[in-house]
């Protein structure tokens, strides 16, 4: 029946969906019996301990760090529902008339400015699907972009919210806000140094990123939106 009603809605049934059913099963599966002493001294079971109880799920789950990533998500899928990320492309149209190692400087710092405030894949959600019409309309390999902006999403060391592991290391208290600032932004800059130089030796000639690819469409002369 469970099945019938996934394949009746299609959609609905994600990696998600996988994750809170096997989580689920861990307050239902018996880990040991609980016993009690009757009158008559007979020792008897009367109820079933879960391998974990609803307690104890609350007293170690660490709410704040779910909350941090998952507003992440919640940004990503509201700007898109809200039209954000379409309004920001059109703002983004006239990154085409520059040098391509302008755009991808400028596209790069914008990405690495975002990751700041939401998760990794959030970041990818919201900017890839604008850079990459943008690389196309000016005929340039998209990947030339897409690279440098898929890797600076992993630099996000400034803020409690800009990954998992900040915000365990910021919920012990032992660290400020402007503590993170001053230990991350030195290490943005040289990680996007890396990534600026890695494009314009190496990667370029690996992936061919000079040449326009078959696979990306033929985009005609036109005014963008």
């Amino acid at each position: 029946m469970c099945l019938s009603f996934f394949f009746r809605y299609p959609g609905f049934a994600t990696d998600s969906t996988v994750a809170l059913l096997v989580g689920l099963l861990f307050f239902l599966i018996p880990a040991k019996r609980l016993t009690k002493t009757t009158p008559a001294g007979e020792t008897v079971a009367f109820d079933y301990s879960p391998l974990i109880t609803w307690k104890e799920f609350q007293s170690f789950m660490p709410w704040d760090i779910a909350i941090l990533v998952g507003g992440g998500f919640a940004l990503a899928d509201g700007c898109e529902e809200s039209g954000l990320s379409k309004w920001m492309g059109n703002k983004l149209s006239p990154l085409g008339s520059l040098p391509v190692w302008l755009i991808i400087l400028v596209s790069s710092l914008l990405v690495t400015s975002l990751t700041e405030v939401a998760s990794n894949p959030a970041t990818i959600t919201l900017i890839l699907p604008i850079l990459s019409p943008l690389a196309e309309a000016i005929h340039v390999n998209p990947l030339y972009i897409l690279l440098p902006s898929t890797l600076s999403t992993s630099f996000a060391f400034l803020l409690p919210v800009a990954n998992p592991p900040n915000a365990i290391v910021f919920s012990y208290g032992h660290l400020k806000v402007i503590d993170m600032v001053k230990a991350g932004l030195g290490i943005n800059i040289v990680g996007l140094a890396v990534v600026m130089l890695g494009m314009f030796t190496w990667i370029a000639p690996m992936f061919d990123l000079h040449t326009y690819p078959s696979w990306a469409p033929t985009i005609s002369n036109e005014t963008m939106p």
